[in-house]
């Protein structure tokens, strides 16, 4: 995905309707979705092969670009003429940095088969190069019960590492990875619960460990921290530090890449939460998609000790 965010002054209301009317002083993009996730674990330190799927589109130029401005290749980015890439535009009030509006440009049509296939081909001749597989999930159809089994087989067959960031359209699909990261809302619909306190939460995270057959499960829960569950284990939850978040744009994309990284590093599913979770706090200090720098994150967690 493309995120685009669009910065300006509002100092009046518009005589033609009651909205603000914005001056524009500037536009920028940033790398969004799967290539978010993409563009933190580069930034964290990790070596990252990108797969995925943009339109023939300024959208889809502007994101292969940036790919590529980081040092990654996008010969694992397919191109598709009847796929819009997708693209979050974001309209910013400044200096409060307040979000007005999001616009959403994406995809409404299925990827073609010979695509899919390709994405299949590409991800199983390059994960003999690979210590794991990352996949965010995003619903736009690049992620589907095909690829999720080559996925679970290469999982098992190779001792792959794997985080999955889960979506509903696959929710009956995702099996044997290693870490699976919903957030509160996703966990509720996948496990058929509404988590609403600590027990309701201990169940949803029993049945999800037994649905997608993982190894662990991280259930991300806002300002409420993380909840990590492993089988025959208790539940065990790690707070969010207490601090002022300007924006939470892209922190999931963040724990995804940062668990990823020090689960491939030898970390238990403790540390890596944790690790995370400070990971997840950074993203809180700046407005929009950010990546965070390995320097920071180190900061912070020998701040801890």
């Amino acid at each position: 995905m493309l995120d685009r965010f669009i910065w300006g002054d509002v100092d009046r209301i518009s005589p033609e309707a009651p909205v603000p009317v914005l001056r524009v002083r500037s536009e920028s993009y940033r790398l969004g979705g799967a290539a978010n996730v993409i563009h933190n674990i580069h930034t964290l330190g990790g070596k990252v092969t990108a797969c995925g799927v943009i339109g023939r589109d300024e959208a889809g130029r502007r994101l292969l670009q940036g790919l590529q401005e980081i040092g990654i290749s996008g010969k694992g980015v397919f191109s598709e003429s009847h796929f819009q890439t997708t693209q979050k535009s974001r309209v910013i009030a400044l200096p409060r940095h307040q979000q007005i509006v999001r616009l959403d440009r994406e995809n409404h049509g299925e990827i073609r088969s010979g695509v899919l296939k390709k994405i299949r081909q590409f991800v199983e001749q390059r994960v003999k190069r690979c210590d794991g597989i990352v996949i965010s999930d995003y619903g736009k159809g690049v992620i589907h019960p095909e690829l999720l089994d080559l996925i679970a087989d290469l999982i098992k067959r190779k001792n792959l590492i794997c985080v999955a960031d889960p979506k509903k359209e696959n929710f009956k699909a995702y099996r044997n990875a290693t870490l699976v990261t919903p957030n509160r809302e996703e966990a509720s619909q996948a496990a058929g619960i509404e988590i609403h306190d600590e027990s309701s939460l201990r169940e949803a995270g029993r049945r999800l460990l037994q649905l997608w057959q993982s190894k662990a499960l991280l259930i991300t829960r806002g300002p409420e921290g993380m909840s990590l569950f492993r089988p025959g284990r208790e539940m065990r939850h790690f707070s969010t530090e207490a601090r002022e978040m300007f924006d939470v744009t892209g922190a999931g994309d963040t724990v995804v890449a940062a668990c990823s990284l020090a689960l491939a590093g030898g970390s238990t599913y403790e540390e890596a939460a944790v690790i995370a979770n400070l990971a997840a706090g950074l993203v809180g200090d700046e407005v929009g998609t950010v990546a965070v720098p390995l320097a920071k994150l180190r900061k912070v967690v020998q701040g801890q000790k």
